[in-house]
Parts: C-alpha cells; sequence; structure tokens
C-alpha cells in the first residue's frame, strides 16, 4: 500500500550531487543520504509517494526522524527534493591549505566584554534547559530574537565581539563551539542595538556544517576555507529567499 508523504517545512535539504544532506531545523538532526537512498529520496518528492519496498523502508525512517510526515490529505502532493543544489567543488582531499605560522589570538575587548558575557551565559542556559532534542530549535529562536536590533553591526563591531566572546569561551567549562559563539555574538551586538547576519551551512569533501556571521554576504572573522560552505540557513532571510519559499528548484 502506498504511504503519502512530505517534506516538513522545518527540513532543510541540500543536494551535493554524490549525496543528499538533510537538516532538521527543530532537532538539529542530520542525515546524509548517498547512492539508491539519494535516488529514492528523489523519487519520493517527484511522486510524493512510496512506490517500492525499498522506498517505504527509507520513508518510514525518515518519518520516524521527523524527516518525512503524513499528508493532510489522502492523496500524492509532490515536493522540492531539495532547497538547494551544491556543484562540483575542487577537491580537498580531506584537508586545506594552512598558513606557516600559528594565527594570531583573539583578541580581548574590555567594551564588549560585559555583554559577551551575558549572552554566553544565555546561550549555555537556554541550550541545556528543556528537551536536548531541541537544543538546536532554541538557539534559532534565539538569533530570530535579535531582529528587533535596527542598526547594523560595522565588520570591525562583529569582529571585536566575536573575538571576545571566543576568549570567553575558552575559558567556559561547557562546550563552546561555532553554534554557540555565533549566536552569543548575535545577542552581544543585539543589547547594545546593533545586528549582523547569522549563517549555517554546509560544505562538500567532507561533507561538514559549520555556523557563522556575515555582513553583506561576506563573512566575518572566518579563514578562506568558510567560503566552502552554501549558506543553508541564513537568518535573516535574504528578500528572495521569503519570496521563494515553497518553490521547486
Amino acid at each position: 500500500m502506498n504511504q503519502y508523504l512530505t517534506r516538513p517545512a522545518d527540513v532543510r535539504a541540500v543536494d551535493l550531487g554524490h549525496a543528499l544532506v538533510l537538516l532538521h531545523e527543530r532537532t538539529g538532526a542530520v542525515w546524509t543520504l548517498i547512492g539508491t537512498q539519494r535516488q529514492t529520496w528523489v523519487e519520493l518528492a517527484a511522486t510524493g509517494a512510496t512506490t517500492s519496498a525499498a522506498a517505504g523502508d527509507l520513508a518510514e525512517r525518515l518519518r520516524t526522524a521527523g524527516l518525512l510526515a503524513p499528508t493532510e490529505v489522502d492523496e500524492p502532493r509532490p515536493w522540492p527534493a531539495y532547497d538547494a543544489r551544491i556543484g562540483p567543488t575542487r577537491p580537498s582531499w580531506g584537508t586545506q591549505e594552512a598558513p606557516g605560522a600559528l594565527p594570531p589570538a583573539p583578541r580581548f575587548s574590555r567594551a564588549w566584554a560585559p555583554a559577551a558575557v551575558l549572552a554566553l551565559l544565555t546561550v549555555h542556559l537556554v541550550r541545556v534547559t528543556g528537551r536536548r532534542s531541541r537544543g538546536f530549535a532554541r538557539m534559532l529562536r534565539l538569533v530570530h530574537a535579535t531582529r528587533l536590533a535596527q542598526r547594523a553591526a560595522s565588520p570591525t563591531q562583529a569582529s571585536r565581539v566575536l573575538e571576545c566572546v571566543r576568549v570567553i569561551g575558552r575559558l567556559s567549562p561547557f562546550r563552546t563551539a561555532c553554534l554557540e559563539e555565533t549566536v552569543a555574538a548575535m545577542l552581544a551586538l543585539a543589547v547594545t542595538g546593533r545586528r549582523a547576519g547569522w549563517c549555517h551551512g554546509i560544505a562538500a569533501d567532507p561533507i561538514r556544517l559549520h555556523a557563522w556571521l556575515a555582513l553583506d554576504g561576506h563573512p566575518v572573522g572566518e579563514p578562506t576555507s568558510t567560503l566552502r560552505f552554501t549558506p543553508v540557513i541564513h537568518l535573516p532571510e535574504p528578500d528572495h529567499v521569503r519570496a521563494g519559499k515553497g518553490a521547486t528548484p
């Protein structure tokens, strides 16, 4: 018996050609589909229904993970297979060029320290409060909250606050990686009425995820290797993304 399924709005999909990566915005769960699984996903999207035993098995596992959901009506509803497609990239062989000297240590700004400390404490508190499976969604809500800030931060301001957060994060007993650092930097900027862009993206070869700040589309306080990442989530969303939501790629 066919199952009629659809991709929920909070599931992002990126096609890398050799693989297709799914990201659940509420749970932060990441699935990578390769080979026949990737092709099965594309066929599911095109038909809106399971038409084989293999498709039914994959669909059931994805439905259990929240990456697919039953349609509201008892009929097939085809849906976009992916939100973005990353073309062929130059092979990195799992490595990248590195400078011959250690990078300079992040600068600690006394002016930004109070806001950075408060923001980082807020991020850690929000991350550990509530269901662990919803931690990523709570981080996104914090980023959404910063949209009330009216003034755009300058590159120097965004870089200084990010570096300050990174210095404080190194002293923190809690996990402080790119997600926590960038969300805390967004909050610290918002406290002073300033805003920046926040991106969460994916890179291929090898497949990996990363979060970073951006101003006018350019990463802030990041190495050049960040340019290998394609934004999957961009907050606030660019106008062309808001206007094109729901459109088939």
